[in-house]
């Protein structure tokens, strides 16, 4: 497990982070804001990620919608 993914999970818990990856289909890189912080999500949504999952599951919130991020796709981030 790489340290990296464990201060992009702690991230996203306190607010919004964007999150630059490589798309599994087209292979473009595509840069999102992403949260996990409750406050952000969709009300009745508590997301616990498993750190030996090979995705992290986050919310978009400009698209508001739930996207599933393979770790190795993960290019770079950056705290908002």
């Amino acid at each position: 497990m790489s340290s990296e993914i464990i201060k992009i999970i702690q991230s996203l818990e306190k607010g919004e982070v964007e999150i630059t990856f490589k798309s599994l289909k087209s292979g473009r890189n595509i840069t999102e804001k992403c949260t996990l912080n409750e406050n952000l999500t969709p009300k009745g949504f508590s997301i616990k990620q498993s750190l030996e999952a090979e995705s992290i599951l986050c919310y978009l919130t400009e698209k508001k919608r739930w996207e599933d991020i393979r770790k190795e796709t993960i290019v770079s981030y950056n705290n908002t």
